[in-house]
């Protein structure tokens, strides 16, 4: 059991690091500009999604490792305020690091770093969107269904976003 789920963590976590690698190999090589801007947002949304699908899966991994703990503190009915208090005060740090410290040039030359930063709010995202799923819908609903509404009401979010 304790290998099935170390070699499940560390297959999502190199599906990440590979999925990276692609993005700033698509965001570097000029080659692979694509003109339709709605063509490009539906590749951007499918990426999302897919990232999504990876984080869901890892949280879903660790759910099943830890069946009777998780999802039952009395904090998770409060988790929704807690990750949007986070998400704000992170958002609000990267927009003072970016303006204050040398963050812009290093973010213009180095844009890996922009997609780890992407990567962490998109987990944030994703972990508010359960924790409103984990509250809305009944507590005796299966973690499975609950990652699976995560999964489709993050892609949507992201869709809006873009979209509209």
């Amino acid at each position: 059991m304790r290998t099935s789920y170390l070699f499940k963590q560390v297959t999502g976590l190199i599906t990440i690091f590979i999925f990276t690698f692609v993005a700033h190999y698509y965001v570097r090589d000029i080659y692979l500009e694509i003109n339709n801007t709605v063509l490009q947002r539906l590749l951007m949304i499918i990426a999302i999604s897919f990232l999504f699908f990876v984080f869901n899966q890892l949280i879903y991994n660790y759910a099943k490792k830890n069946q009777d703990k998780f999802m039952k503190h009395k904090v998770w009915n409060k988790m929704f305020f807690i990750v949007f208090i986070y998400l704000s005060v992170s958002i609000v740090i990267l927009i003072t690091l970016f303006f204050i410290t040398p963050l812009q040039a290093l973010i213009s030359s180095q844009q890996w770093i922009m997609l780890i930063i992407m990567y962490y709010f998109l987990f944030l995202l994703n972990l508010f969107i359960l924790s409103i799923v984990h509250k809305v819908v009944i507590q005796s609903t299966t973690i499975e269904k609950k990652l699976l509404l995560t999964w489709g009401s993050s892609s949507i979010v992201i869709f809006m976003v873009l979209f509209l």
